[in-house]
Order: structure tokens, then sequence, then C-alpha cells
């Protein structure tokens, strides 16, 4: 059985590289996609995409954070152990969903992936305990997620952000490099 998935594998990689089939993004191709758009839509796009990227790299940090907490404390069942049970079962049913879309690439390696950016808070505040050290105050950690997730989930389902939504994102983001370092 090994060896003939492997032969199928390879025999698939080789039709692969004969096709010019790539996994690696075409982003030539996406800019040309993008062309075809009003510049107005352009240029909105790419102003949302610069906050985009903070989101990005805040939301990944508070995984990590999250994560690695959990870990050093309760082992490798961190994700049982540390995570509620309506949490995990939100997440898990939203990762077997996409395991059921095989055309479509994994979000991440972790289920945290899978978690609504409120629950990171919830996961924070129910083992206070673990996280206090690092962020201090539960009462700013509540009012932090709270106000961050409505200007997610404007950038998240492509809604515009104004100047002060950008400026108060901004701060929140510098907000959180200052508490976590």
């Amino acid at each position: 059985m090994t060896e003939t998935l492997q032969a199928f594998l390879f025999r698939s990689m080789a039709t692969n590289r004969l096709l010019g089939v790539n996994d690696e993004p075409d982003l030539s191709l996406a800019q040309r996609t993008i062309d075809s758009f009003s510049r107005e839509a352009r240029e909105q796009a790419a102003a949302m995409g610069r906050v985009y990227e903070l989101l990005y790299c805040l939301e990944n940090s508070i995984r990590e954070l999250i994560e690695t907490t959990l870990k050093e404390d309760l082992g490798q069942d961190w994700w049982v152990n540390g995570v509620g049970p309506s949490i995990r079962k939100g997440a898990e049913k939203r990762a077997d969903d996409d395991k059921r879309a095989r055309w479509h690439g994994p979000r991440g390696d972790s289920l945290l992936v899978y978690v609504d950016f409120p629950q990171y808070g919830d996961i924070i505040l129910s083992q206070w305990s673990l996280f206090e050290p690092v962020l201090g105050d539960q009462d700013w950690v509540t009012a932090y997620f709270a106000e961050l997730n409505r200007t997610r989930r404007a950038l998240a389902h492509t809604g515009r952000l104004t100047e002060a939504d950008v400026e108060r994102m901004d701060v929140r983001v510098r907000d959180w490099l200052r508490v976590v370092g």
C-alpha cells in the first residue's frame, strides 16, 4: 500500500511539473485581475491591506501567546485542558469542515486558527493565573478584545475603516506590543 501511494505521489508531482502546476501563488496573475477593478476600489483595497497586515500580525501574536503559555503550563494536552469545551467544539467543527474542502489549503497548523477573535480573550480569562504575569489586568483584556473585534469584523468582511478607526487599530496594536513585549 505504501509503495502504491508513494508511486502515485511521485507520478502526480512529475505530472504537475510537466503541466507547470505550482503550489506557489502567481501574484502577477492576481495583480492582472485586480487591475480589472476601478482605481477607487484598488486604492481602498490597498489602504485596507495595510491595516489588514496589522491585524494579521496582531492575531498571530495573540495565538502564539495563548498556545505558548498554555503549552508551558499544561503540556501537549493544552488544547483539551486549557480551552473550554464550547470553544473547542466550534473550532474543531470548523477544522473538520475545512478538511472536507480538500481543494483549499489549511488555515494553519493549530486549532487556534479556527477560534473566533473574541474567544481568544475568553481563553485568556479562563486561564487568568497563567496570563496575569504578562497581561496584568483582566478589565483591560476584556475591553481590548471587545473593542478590536468591531474593527476586525469590518476589516475581515471587506468593509472600509475610517481614518479614526485605522488610528485606533494602530494604537491598540502598539498597546498589545507594549504589554506583551
